[in-house]
Parts: structure tokens; C-alpha cells; sequence
């Protein structure tokens, strides 16, 4: 059995995030569709809004492809565009083609 005490707790990211200990529920969809959703997801980035390590969980949730729930202050949705942005901005610039007339 591996001794990891000399490791401290702190130093894994999750174990200082804002929404430790918090319903997860708050974070995950159930089902809900528009005020209601839009409510919880608000609630949600509340929380993630003035946590210490917002940009490790983001991170995590992009890397990942994290599928549901709010992560680093971002909706499902929210990480789709920053990912199709993401690539659409790093593709090189295609070659204009010249045209003779």
C-alpha cells in the first residue's frame, strides 16, 4: 500500500473548490427546461464565480469533454461554443484561390 501522506490534501484542486460539500444537485441538470434550469445554472455559477481554483476546474471540464453539469462556471452549452471557437480559431487560414478572369 502506497504511503501518500507526504502528499497534502490541498494540493488536488477539487478538494478546495467553493462547491465542496455542496448539494451536487445544484451543478447537474434534471431534467428542468427554461426559468427553472436557467435559475439553477445561475445558482450554480454563483458559486463557481468567486472560487479558488475556477480555472483547474474549467480546465478539467474542457480536457475532459465533461458532458453534464456546470464546471468552472461553465454550462454544457457554454463549453460546446468555447470548444467549436476554440478549434475554429486555431484551423490555419485556407489558402485564397486566385481567380483569373
Amino acid at each position: 500500500m502506497l504511503d501518500h501522506s507526504h502528499h497534502p490534501i490541498d494540493q488536488d484542486w477539487q478538494h478546495r473548490a467553493s462547491c465542496r460539500g455542496t448539494d451536487t444537485a445544484i451543478f447537474f441538470p434534471d431534467g428542468e427546461r427554461g426559468n427553472v434550469r436557467a435559475r439553477r445554472e445561475h445558482a450554480a455559477k454563483q458559486i463557481c464565480h468567486t472560487c479558488p481554483v475556477l480555472a483547474e476546474c474549467r480546465d478539467h471540464a474542457l480536457t475532459t469533454t465533461e458532458a453534464y453539469g456546470i464546471w468552472g462556471g461553465m454550462s454544457e452549452t457554454e463549453r460546446t461554443r468555447h470548444t467549436r471557437r476554440t478549434r475554429h480559431a486555431a484551423r490555419p487560414p485556407r489558402a485564397r484561390e486566385r481567380r483569373t478572369h
